[in-house]
């Protein structure tokens, strides 16, 4: 009896992993990331709609992301983008000169990012498949990128290790991970936690994935995991060197209403953001 417990456990995990990545494609495909920024009055998947998308990201969102990411630094590279959304970073690399392949679970994501390539005169190899498990040789690519993706697979650490496969040596591999001590979630955490009850309603898990609530698809209950700066140096041991940094201050809806401009602001409260930019070269 006790030597079947592992392999039922093993099985029970396996099943609330397949359960885990449902949630996540469901999420997605019935609302693309980044889709709830657009203008409504915009034609759906019309250029005007990417391009308002691009805006919205860049010049709104997270004007940061540019020179934290450094787009421009990437020229004749082949790049693997794991989650795509509607495709907008995707396209700041392609539009580089870039050799592209987009991986996401989400076959939404994966319409969008062709589609918004293609209106730029751009293209992509788009992969349908998980990034725990990828459809890719060893050491076939000089950069893998992920923006806010892999804090959503069941098994980051092992999503992070088929990063280190398939990069190349010398390659570099940028994520984007959620901050376990932002002002955002210190808020969230007292907001939906205990102001709303919602520690004493709801697992932990089912709290954190209100981070990722959408209405229209609230049923969905997405993974969502946070990370320190020493959680995520332990991910990435691996890798010959790697760099952390963290942007993104704000409070979600709550901006912050500080005298500064946002550039400013980034720096002197940045360490509290949302995001930590993870660079870590193979």
């Amino acid at each position: 009896m006790n030597k079947s417990t592992p392999t039922v456990g093993k099985w029970r995990r396996v099943g609330k992993d397949i359960m885990d990545k449902a949630a996540i494609q469901k999420q997605w495909d019935g609302d693309p990331c980044g889709a709830n920024t657009v203008d409504s009055a915009l034609v759906p998947s019309s250029v005007e709609y990417y391009r308002e998308a691009r805006f919205q990201r860049y010049g709104i969102y997270a004007p940061w992301i540019a020179e934290a990411v450094g787009f421009s630094s990437f020229k004749n590279t082949d790049i693997l983008e794991i989650g795509v959304g509607l495709g907008s970073d995707h396209y700041s690399f392609a539009s580089q000169g870039n050799r592209m392949t987009a991986l996401d679970l989400s076959r939404a994501h994966l319409t969008h990012t062709v589609r918004h390539l293609r209106f730029e005169g751009l293209k992509t190899n788009a992969v349908y498949g998980d990034a725990e498990y990828m459809p890719f040789n060893n050491d076939c690519f000089d950069m893998v990128y992920a923006f806010g993706v892999l804090h959503h697979t069941p098994d980051t650490e092992r999503a992070i290790a088929e990063v280190f496969r398939v990069l190349r040596p010398g390659g570099v591999a940028i994520i984007t991970l959620y901050s376990r001590w932002s002002l955002f979630f210190l808020i969230f955490l007292l907001r939906n936690g205990l102001l709303r009850g919602g520690f004493f309603k709801k697992s932990y898990p089912e709290l954190l994935s209100e981070i990722e609530y959408r209405s229209g698809n609230n049923d969905a209950v997405p993974i969502v995991k946070l990370y320190s700066r020493a959680e995520i140096r332990r991910l990435f041991i691996g890798f010959e060197r790697t760099q952390i940094a963290t942007n993104h201050c704000t409070l979600g809806k709550y901006q912050l209403n500080l005298p500064w401009s946002r550039g400013t602001q980034e720096l002197v409260v940045g360490y509290f953001g949302w995001y930590h930019v993870v660079k870590a070269w193979k």
